[in-house]
């Protein structure tokens, strides 16, 4: 009799390898964004502890100091835990009652083919981590349920892991909780206090790291994500001067004023809005961001939902749904794993700006729960998977190439990546130290050139790992005041600061043009400013300083 279930273990194994050549294309040709050139940056100086994360993000990109300038090498370690972390899905879907090979697939492709999967499989930020290992401790989780309590003791390390990742882990613990719950028997164990005590125990590193470093990422952290508060008082790294804000009459407005921003490029000021416009769109963007996730799987999951709708509505046989849970514990795991994080955020967004990251790792449970309950068409969903794979990789061409060029200077793909190759390569022929404004200008530069002596000034843009660290910041001020030559600075500012004991000398304005690459022009009294540059990606200036 021939094996019916043959094909769709055919389809797997085909979905694994065009996922993963998906993500292996785009970590190869993929600029790196700025936030992952930061991470990036981290790796050059790893520790248990930063400023803005917990530690596992810089140690994913430690093989970057390999192969420098390398984005296939800097994303190794991402790659690899994405490729983990299909095999582990798998195993954690079948610990939840999936039976199957059909539903199988089902849960695979809603889990790791929505764009936020995909995304997420290649492009390295702390959300790495934390997915995997919120895979890794569902799965323990699962087994410490059905068969297996001292299977805790794995969960607790997983969980443990997964907050040295990113500190959203901490959710699983309320996960844990309610699917204990589900059972109140199961809390006379002692095996969920003892995993307790080992997700401690996998923390110390980390906790002993933020004992000696003033508890600086718990407090920025707390005030990102509740207080939507950047500045966080800190020991700087750099004993440098803050930078002074420059006044509308000062000299540094009058030399920059030599330079004319085209008028379809000034920002106009909006009208601010009331508390309740501001709850709404907050809300508002949370939701469709969400939902965004999703990308093209939306269409048959809204599909599936109306399916559902009607059959239940008629006589129609459903045996095909829904599979039965294990048990009453498990069932309560996967709706918690998805409703916690979504819940959570919902509950901020209105008076907090959620980044779409922040709850993803709902889809895991939520994957499961749809997997189970709806009677999803296999090939309207491995049409629309196809779909978000071949958007994610349009998206790395974009990044290389730009398909749209109507207003770049409003593309955030292109702002995040796009020219600094090219700055980096002017930068490193200056004659005098530079220093940047901004951790992402910083990161991105010193990734294409990671030889070049480069330094966050502090006072001018937000705190960072860059300012906060000593041995990020190797000039000191006697040493930078004795360079008869003075510095560079480069801003996103139109007109640079002032600063201590210095005065600006000159001004270069540095724009990245789409066909044109950099277009360098320095101020120059005698010349009449001409803009040469139709339609540019970003706008710095160049000021250069000597000591007084």
């Amino acid at each position: 009799m021939e094996d019916r279930s043959r094909p769709y273990f055919r389809w797997i194994l085909a979905f694994f390898i065009s996922l993963t050549l998906a993500r292996l294309i785009s970590a190869s040709l993929m600029p790196p964004l700025q936030d992952e050139a930061y991470y990036f940056r981290w790796a050059s100086f790893l520790d248990f502890g930063y400023f803005d994360h917990p530690p596992l993000v810089a140690w994913l990109a430690a093989p970057l100091q390999l192969w420098p300038s390398n984005p296939l090498a800097a994303r190794a370690g991402t790659l690899f835990l994405s490729l983990l972390g299909l095999p582990l899905l798998a195993l954690l879907f079948r610990e939840l009652g999936i039976k199957g090979p059909r539903m199988l697939l089902i849960a695979l492709v809603l889990a790791s083919a929505n764009l936020g999967g995909i995304l997420l499989g290649y492009v390295t930020t702390p959300d790495i981590p934390l997915l995997f290992c919120w895979i890794a401790a569902l799965h323990e989780a699962a087994v410490a349920l059905k068969r297996d309590p001292r299977r805790w003791l794995s969960a607790g390390f997983a969980t443990g892991l997964g907050i040295m990742g990113k500190y959203t882990m901490l959710l699983m613990g309320p996960v844990f909780l309610l699917a204990l719950l589900a059972e109140p028997r199961r809390l006379r164990e002692k095996w969920p206090y003892l995993g307790g005590l080992v997700c401690l125990l996998t923390l110390l590193p980390h906790l002993y790291w933020l004992s000696q470093n003033d508890w600086i990422t718990l407090r920025f952290q707390f005030g990102r994500g509740l207080k939507s508060e950047y500045g966080v008082h800190m020991q700087l790294g750099t004993d440098l001067p803050r930078a002074i804000a420059p006044k509308l009459e000062g000299p540094e407005a009058a030399m920059a004023s030599y330079f004319v921003i085209p008028d379809k490029e000034i920002k106009k000021p909006k009208p601010k809005p009331t508390r309740l416009q501001r709850y709404w769109k907050n809300t508002h963007s949370y939701i469709s961001g969400q939902i965004g996730l999703w990308g093209f799987l939306t269409v048959p999951l809204i599909y599936a939902a109306w399916i559902l709708r009607k059959r239940r509505g008629s006589s129609v046989d459903l045996d095909e749904i829904p599979t039965p849970w294990p048990n009453p514990s498990v069932r309560m795991l996967s709706w918690a794993a998805a409703l916690v994080p979504l819940l959570l955020f919902a509950v901020l967004s209105p008076v907090q700006m959620v980044e779409v990251n922040w709850p993803a790792m709902y889809l895991i449970g939520a994957a499961a729960l749809f997997a189970k309950s709806l009677p999803i068409s296999l090939a309207g969903l491995m049409l629309a998977a196809a779909a978000n794979i071949v958007l994610s990789l349009l998206l790395t061409l974009h990044m290389n190439e730009p398909l749209s060029t109507k207003k770049p200077t409003d593309d955030r793909f292109l702002r995040e990546t796009y020219g600094y190759k090219e700055l980096s390569a002017y930068l490193a022929t200056l004659p005098e130290p530079l220093f940047t404004d901004t951790y992402q200008n910083l990161s991105q530069i010193q990734f294409y050139q990671p030889q070049l002596l480069l330094q966050q000034w502090p006072g001018i843009a937000r705190s960072s790992e860059l300012i906060r660290r000593p041995a990020m910041n190797p000039l000191n001020w006697d040493a930078l005041k004795s360079n008869s030559g003075g510095f560079f600075l480069l801003t996103d500012n139109f007109i640079p600061p002032a600063m201590p004991s210095a005065r600006l000398d000159g001004i270069s304005e540095v724009l990245d043009c789409l066909g044109s690459g950099l277009i360098i022009t320095p101020y120059d009294k005698d010349r009449p400013y001409e803009r040469r540059c139709e339609k540019r990606v970003h706008r710095w200036s160049l000021a250069h300083y000597t000591f007084l």
